[in-house]
């Protein structure tokens, strides 16, 4: 693991930049589960729970107009 320190701003940008954990771990030079490491102590999403959250969003809002249709 890098012993340089990853501050939030960096871990933020990161995250929204790459669209996979192992991408944004790659590009900050420290392996996929110290990147999601460091999402989870800044509450951070990562780019896995981000594309989980916007499925979500979208199969609630399709059930929502089958419903109302």
């Amino acid at each position: 693991m890098s012993n340089k320190s990853n501050s939030k701003e960096q871990v933020e940008r990161v995250a929204r930049m790459y669209h996979s954990v192992n991408d944004a771990s790659r590009a900050m030079g420290i392996t996929p589960r110290s990147f999601s490491r460091l999402c989870r102590k800044y509450e951070i999403d990562t780019p896995w729970q981000r594309k989980r959250c916007s499925r979500a969003a979208a199969q609630s809002a399709a059930s929502q107009l089958s419903v109302d249709g």
